[in-house]
């Protein structure tokens, strides 16, 4: 019985426990724990909120998580790049909001359009307001 319990332990924290990389590591485009080189986005004003932040670190595309896509209160920048918040209104199109390296908010004005986020700028966007 203790075979069978200490084979049953060993399964359980192999599969709990990301397999040996095979190849380089890739760190997923969005996290949840703001670290330097991040934006993030918190459903709430002053960076709170249930379901904490969703922060951003990759390149490319990332689409805003569900307790923040149109609810993103307030936003930080923890890093010196350049990302770009998307908005795709209901009547076709795309708006970009720029958000400088160091930028931050406690009450964003655009807390009601994240949709989501990437780091290069967007060519089949229009500035949103306010104007980058």
């Amino acid at each position: 019985m203790r075979l069978r319990a200490a084979a049953l332990s060993t399964a359980v924290v192999c599969a709990a426990t990301p397999a040996a990389a095979t190849g380089p590591a890739r760190t997923p485009p969005a996290v949840e724990a703001a670290l330097p080189g991040d934006v993030c986005f918190w459903p709430e004003p002053d960076e709170m909120g249930p379901g904490g932040g969703r922060c951003y670190n990759g390149t490319g595309f990332a689409e805003a998580a569900p307790h923040v896509k149109r609810h993103a209160k307030s936003f930080s920048n923890q890093s010196q790049e350049t990302f770009y918040a998307l908005h795709f209104p209901a009547g076709g199109g795309c708006l970009y909001r720029t958000v400088h390296g160091g930028d931050y908010a406690s009450y964003w004005e655009w807390w009601d359009k994240l949709d989501g986020v990437q780091s290069s700028r967007p060519t089949d966007c229009s500035p949103g307001f306010p104007p980058s």
